[in-house]
């Protein structure tokens, strides 16, 4: 877990610190990676949203959301339009915060337990998935517009919006649903998705505890199972913290050509998108004396660099995806789940 801190002046880069949070917004639009600081499955969270503006001058700030030491700032997947980060906490209510300023837009009643958020590609509809519950609010005003019971750890949205896909570590089957009115239009049998991203047409499920990702397109009904060398023999779902491998987070290049995704073993997998297929691994070596748990990812510059958080050392590297240098450390910087914004 990260350590909670009531000021904004941990150590950085190379003795740099974390930046104040800017007075306004920029009159450009400044693009930002926003994240939830780590927390568990239930329980108490430390309220923090880290936002990594990817612009050189600027530098790494804290966002605080909810209450820390509370089941408020427990957080794990937020969503977010240009400038607003949705953030649902497992104490039943979304903040809407302004990720420029830090300030707290609104609040609302989401579902309990509810800690996964995703936006519609029209940004009117917000929707917070639970262990067992999905439902869709307005996001102007947090309006119920529906809520079903299938639940999960995990959405993904195809390329159009028009379909929603949810599933979960325990789920066997992802659910493809309307997203305007929650009907459940069909159950697709790939079960235990630990993360899942659209990609050029295809679904991309992660099974944590096999290694093996599954890719599946909607429209054949064509499904393509790729084993990898991401397993752990002992992998345990109560136990996810002890695992020395596992799928964690999954990102998507801007081309749509390839899909990664951040592995507890401390490497970074690539998966091509154009016929599915595993094409290898880079490893990240953080943390020379002991493990290198990578969970948090997002893919920058056109692909040749991704942000991973290295669980374990509570913190997060810049790294070149070609060869898995480390080019930047990020102290103290920490996210299970990285998204793209811009404020």
């Amino acid at each position: 877990m990260v350590k909670q801190s009531m000021t904004l002046s941990l150590a950085l880069v190379a003795g740099m610190s974390l930046g104040s949070l800017p007075a306004v917004a920029s009159a450009h639009a400044m693009p930002v990676v926003v994240g939830a600081f780590p927390a568990p499955p239930k329980g108490v969270g430390p309220g923090k949203l880290m936002v990594l503006p990817l612009r050189h001058e600027h530098h790494p700030y804290v966002v605080k959301f909810g209450r820390a030491g509370t089941m408020s700032g427990n957080s794990f997947y937020v969503a977010s339009t240009k400038n607003r980060a949705y953030v649902p906490s497992i104490a039943g209510y979304t903040d809407v915060m302004d990720i420029a300023t830090g300030k707290r837009i609104d609040r609302f009643h989401t579902l309990k337990g509810g800690r996964v958020a995703a936006l519609s590609k029209n940004h009117k509809t917000l929707f917070v998935l639970s262990a067992k519950r999905l439902a869709a609010y307005s996001a102007k005003d947090g309006a119920k517009r529906y809520e079903i019971a299938f639940g999960g750890n995990a959405m993904a949205l195809n390329r159009d919006g028009s379909r929603l896909f949810v599933g979960g570590n325990m789920d066997k089957t992802i659910a493809e649903i309307n997203p305007m009115t929650g009907l459940i239009i069909r159950q697709i049998p790939i079960g235990h998705t630990g993360d899942m991203v659209f990609a050029n047409g295809y679904i991309f499920s992660a099974d944590m505890k096999s290694g093996v990702m599954t890719a599946y397109n909607p429209l054949t009904e064509k499904t393509y199972t790729m084993a990898t060398p991401e397993t752990d023999p002992h992998f345990s779902y109560h136990k996810i913290p002890q695992a020395n491998a596992g799928f964690m987070q999954l990102a998507v290049s801007p081309d749509q050509k390839y899909v990664y995704a951040a592995g507890f073993s401390g490497h970074i997998l690539r998966f091509s998108t154009s016929k599915p297929a595993y094409l290898g691994e880079v490893a990240v070596d953080a943390n020379r004396s002991g493990p290198n748990k990578l969970s948090g990812l997002t893919v920058l510059d056109h692909g040749k660099r991704a942000i991973s958080t290295v669980e374990n050392r509570h913190e997060s590297v810049e790294v070149d995806l070609s060869n898995g240098r480390i080019i930047k450390r990020l102290k103290d910087v920490a996210s299970n789940r990285w998204i793209h914004a811009r404020t």
